[in-house]
């Protein structure tokens, strides 16, 4: 069973709504708030990229309430940089090279893991909220 991704409700995956993209939803109403939200936040992001701010995440545990932030670059880069070195990896597959590619792109998926979790107690339980900054040179 998962949860709605607009409402929190629990839906089963038969009969529920999806986006494709491991989103469920309980009705095309909560679909469509998600999806509208989604958009907004996208738009908002173009305004201010064009304005030259740089987007930050705030992250806060839930559980000690300790408080970091990353740059979302940050992990698009890494995100990148792991899919590209499993297409290597997985065109590699003969060659014993292919397995060294295979484990940097796990490397790179636990780096990524690691922020949205919390150093101090290792938790998942994270509340994230999007900073803008004027671009400093």
């Amino acid at each position: 069973m998962s949860n709605c991704a607009q409402c929190g409700k629990q839906v089963g995956y038969f009969g529920s709504k999806s986006d494709f993209s491991g989103n469920y939803f309980c009705s095309n109403e909560c679909k469509n708030k998600f999806q509208d939200k989604a958009k907004q936040e996208k738009q908002k992001d173009v305004d201010m990229k064009s304005k030259g701010m740089i987007k930050e995440v705030k992250c806060k545990c839930n559980q000690c309430g300790n408080v970091w932030h990353y740059l979302e670059e940050d992990e698009k880069k890494l995100k990148s940089q792991s899919r590209s070195n499993a297409m290597i990896g997985c065109g590699m597959c003969c060659s014993p090279f292919g397995a060294l590619f295979s484990n940097k792109s796990l490397d790179l998926q636990r780096e990524m893991d690691k922020l949205k979790k919390c150093p101090k107690c290792n938790s998942a339980d994270v509340t994230k909220t999007p900073i803008y900054h004027a671009k400093r040179t």
